[in-house]
């Protein structure tokens, strides 16, 4: 008789490189804040004492634990804020701050991780175990919930990933012309195929409202209120 021998799951030391940054909080709940609309009225200082990872605009109207960009403008556009920052800066390559006394890391966006056009090229189903292996998919949401992951969180907290208009895209303006109910699309589909993986922590979106319905809802008042 053959006796059929199944394979143990490969860890992440048997299937990536090694960095720095992987596992740094491993455990420990991570809050990442977007700016959707969703987002209005709330105290972001309740988020104080907690690991965070804001994106983009949030360093003007907060100080995260980590701030995250991709684009490569953004540290332009936020110059004067990031100048008194002195937490820590995940960054795209060239997208990461001089002028700040941040502890800056770039990391390797994998751009052929999604696509550019529906048809034009073919998404990859790979999405890395360490940041050694690059962040996968399209657009800031995407690599700032692929930054928490990889940096050991469990749970994580998903704050204003809306995508979609509320008068306004963003929750520190107000444009009655702009209400259309699905934006970012790449970067939605992008996070859509992420949270196919098997090995993800456990994942929550705080906004009920969000088009991004493959993690479950967490009502933040809930879970500040627990502790987390």
């Amino acid at each position: 008789m053959t006796l059929a021998i199944t394979a143990p799951e490969p860890t992440r030391s048997q299937t990536s490189r090694a960095h720095r940054l992987d596992n740094l909080y491993e455990g420990l709940p991570i809050f990442v804040i977007s700016t959707g609309t969703s987002l209005r009225g709330f105290d972001l200082s309740r988020l104080n004492g907690k690991i965070t990872i804001g994106i983009n605009r949030i360093i003007e109207h907060y100080s995260p634990s980590i701030i995250h960009f991709i684009d490569i403008t953004a540290q332009i556009t936020h110059a004067t804020a990031l100048r008194s920052y002195n937490g820590m800066v995940i960054a795209g390559e060239k997208a990461a701050p001089l002028a700040t006394n941040a502890n800056s890391f770039e990391i390797i966006h994998n751009v052929d991780t999604f696509e550019l056009l529906p048809g034009r090229t073919s998404m990859t189903m790979k999405v890395g175990r360490s940041f050694a292996d690059g962040w996968f998919g399209s657009g800031a949401g995407c690599t700032a919930l692929h930054t928490a992951i990889l940096l050991g969180g469990d749970p994580i907290y998903l704050l204003g990933y809306d995508y979609y208009e509320d008068n306004g895209t963003h929750f520190d303006e107000y444009d009655v012309a702009r209400n259309k109910a699905e934006v970012y699309a790449v970067s939605f589909r992008s996070i859509n195929q992420l949270s196919r993986e098997s090995w993800l922590p456990r994942i929550y979106n705080c906004n009920a409202n969000s088009r991004v319905t493959c993690f479950p809802h967490a009502d933040i008042e809930s879970v500040l209120r627990e502790g987390w």
